[in-house]
């Protein structure tokens, strides 16, 4: 079980890192497969793509410092952002269109969630 939870976390900090990286430079690219947004609407949202890039950069670099916490703290500290992870994606889920939100973000927190409970 503790390799499945290494994989999921890694796929969690991973994917934080790539949407990151996406949202701030491909924001229009993203926008147009999540939503229905016209072509007015992707370029007046283009600052809460740098915001949210900012968001999942720093969820991604938490997790990577969380792992010089003692043990104890690691596995709570790790375990809460995977849950509050696993919910936000969650309600993206069901905003969003298409399945890329649940396949990218919800499915590796939760396995990685569920795991860090069972270690």
């Amino acid at each position: 079980m503790i390799y499945v939870y290494w994989i999921a976390i890694a796929g969690v900090i991973g994917g934080h890192f790539f949407f990151a990286y996406v949202q701030w430079f491909r924001w229009s690219d993203i926008c147009k497969k999540l939503t229905n947004f016209s072509e007015e609407d992707i370029e007046a949202t283009a600052f809460l793509g740098r915001s949210i890039s900012s968001y999942n950069a720093s969820i991604a670099a938490g997790l990577c410092l969380s792992f010089w916490l003692p043990a104890p703290y690691q596995t709570f500290t790790q375990s809460v952002v995977l849950f509050l992870i696993s919910i936000t994606a969650a309600v993206g889920v069901s905003g969003a269109r298409g399945n890329t939100i649940l396949i990218m973000r919800l499915l590796p927190a939760l396995v990685a969630f569920v795991a860090s409970l069972l270690v």
